[in-house]
C-alpha cells in the first residue's frame, strides 16, 4: 500500500538525496529552476559571473596556503587527522557554545535543503517555505512526493510574510523553511520579529529552518540571535555555508545546527557519509573559521561595492531593493533581453526573479571594477529608461 502523498516508485528511481540534488540545477539561485537549456558554460574566466552570488574576491591567503599545505592527504578521507570531519565539527560547536551532536555537514548548504525534504516532507502540507526563495527543498519535494508544498506568497514589501505563513501552520506542520537573508531578493526579517516567531512556533512538532547563507554579510547589530535560540532549546535548525562569505563556493562545505533529536533525524533519513565532504574543502572550512578578520573585510567591500552600485541605479531611474547581501534585486522591463545584451561585454546574469516576479534581475555583487564595466554596459542600453 502506497504511503499518502509518497510516490515510493519515483524516489526509487532518483535514488539517493545527492543523486536527486543533483538533478536540480545548482544555478536556481532564487526563486525558480532554471530550464536546462539556460544554463550555458560561460567559456572562459574573462567572463564577469554576476549570477551565483560568490565572494568575487576569493578565500583568504591563509585559507588558499593551508590548502596547498595539504594537498598530500587528497588519497585519504577527510577523517583520523588534525584536519578532520571530527575536527571542524568541534570547531563549529565550540565557536556557538553547543554540542558536536548537534552539528551535521552537507555537500554545500544545497545538501542539507534536500535532507529538509526526505525527513519532514513525507506527510501531505508537511512543509511551508516562500513563494520567492531559495528554491531547493520545495522543488526537491515536488519531484519526490505525489503532494505539493505550501508556498506563501511574499507581502507587497517582498518581505517572507511571517503571519500569513502562521495562519497556515497546522498539527501536520514538520517544517517551516525561512531564507534570512532571502535569496532572490536581499532582503532580511527584522532580528525580534524573527527570533518571536521562532519562539512561538519552534516547537517539539514543527522544526523552523533558517538558511543563513547571507548571514555573515548581514551588519552584526541586525543580525537575529538563532543560535542563542537553539541554546535555549527551541526547535530551530540553523543552516549556514562557507560558499559565500568565506569564499569557498567551489568546495561545497555546508553544515546546520539544531536539537540533537534534529540532527538526529536528519542523519538517520539521509546517510551523508560526512556530507561527502573532501579533504580539502575540510581543510579550508577550518582554516576560515581562525580568519575572521577576512569576512569582516570582505563584508565592508561588499557594502562599499553595493553603495556604488545604489547611487549608479538612482542616477539611471532603475527601481531596487535593498539589500543585506551580495546580491541585489533590480526591475527591468525585460530581463531575457538584458542577459542577452550583456554577452557581448562578457557579462553573464540569469533570470532569477521568478514567475512572481518576472521583470526582476537578480545581480550578484562583483568587485568595483567588475561592477563598472556592469554600468558601463547597461548605460548603453536605452530602453531600460526610455
Amino acid at each position: 500500500m502506497k504511503a499518502t502523498g509518497f510516490n515510493r516508485r519515483k524516489f526509487l528511481q532518483l535514488g539517493s538525496t545527492l543523486a536527486v540534488a543533483s538533478t536540480i540545477s545548482p544555478i536556481s539561485y532564487g526563486a525558480t529552476l532554471l530550464d536546462k537549456n539556460d544554463v550555458k558554460p560561460l567559456g572562459n574566466d574573462e567572463n564577469i559571473r554576476l549570477f551565483s552570488n560568490e565572494n568575487p574576491y576569493g578565500p583568504s591567503q591563509k585559507v588558499l596556503d593551508a590548502i596547498t599545505n595539504n594537498t598530500n592527504r587528497v588519497n585519504r578521507y577527510a577523517s583520523f587527522h588534525s584536519y578532520s570531519t571530527d575536527t571542524l565539527k568541534e570547531k563549529i560547536a565550540k565557536i556557538n557554545g553547543i554540542a558536536k551532536d548537534q552539528v551535521i555537514f552537507g555537500h554545500g548548504s544545497f545538501e542539507i535543503l534536500c535532507m529538509l525534504t526526505r525527513t519532514f516532507g513525507q506527510q501531505r502540507d508537511g512543509i511551508i517555505v516562500p513563494a520567492t526563495t531559495f528554491n531547493v527543498t520545495a522543488a526537491f519535494a515536488d519531484r519526490i512526493f505525489d503532494h505539493k508544498v505550501k508556498r506563501i506568497l511574499l507581502t507587497d514589501g517582498m518581505d517572507i510574510d511571517l503571519e500569513t505563513t502562521k495562519k497556515e501552520i497546522t498539527k501536520n506542520t514538520k517544517l517551516v523553511y525561512i531564507c534570512n537573508p532571502n535569496n532572490p531578493t536581499g532582503k532580511s526579517l527584522p532580528a525580534a520579529k524573527l527570533e518571536s516567531f521562532c519562539k512561538e512556533l519552534a516547537t517539539t512538532n514543527c522544526t523552523i529552518a533558517i538558511d543563513e547563507a547571507y548571514v555573515e554579510l548581514m551588519e552584526p547589530s541586525r543580525r537575529p540571535d538563532t543560535i542563542e535560540l537553539l541554546k535555549q532549546k527551541y526547535n530551530v535548525l540553523i543552516i549556514r555555508t562557507f560558499s559565500k562569505a568565506f569564499g569557498l563556493a567551489g568546495l561545497r562545505v555546508g553544515y546546520a545546527m539544531g536539537l540533537p533529536e534534529t540532527i538526529a533525524k536528519l542523519n538517520h533519513d539521509s546517510y551523508t557519509f560526512s556530507g561527502l565532504i573532501g579533504n580539502p574543502g575540510i581543510v579550508a572550512a577550518i582554516t576560515a573559521l581562525d580568519d575572521t578578520d577576512y569576512v569582516d573585510e570582505y563584508r565592508k567591500k561588499n557594502v562599499e561595492v553595493r553603495t556604488y552600485m545604489e547611487s549608479n541605479l538612482k542616477k539611471m531611474g532603475l527601481k531596487y531593493l535593498k539589500s543585506d547581501t551580495n546580491f541585489m534585486l533590480i526591475e527591468v522591463k525585460d530581463v531575457k533581453r538584458l542577459k542577452e545584451e550583456l554577452v557581448p561585454f562578457g557579462i553573464a546574469i540569469f533570470p532569477s526573479g521568478g514567475k512572481h516576479y518576472p521583470t526582476w534581475a537578480r545581480i550578484s555583487i562583483g568587485t568595483l571594477q567588475e561592477m563598472k564595466i556592469f554600468f558601463n554596459a547597461i548605460n548603453t542600453m536605452n530602453w531600460l529608461t526610455s
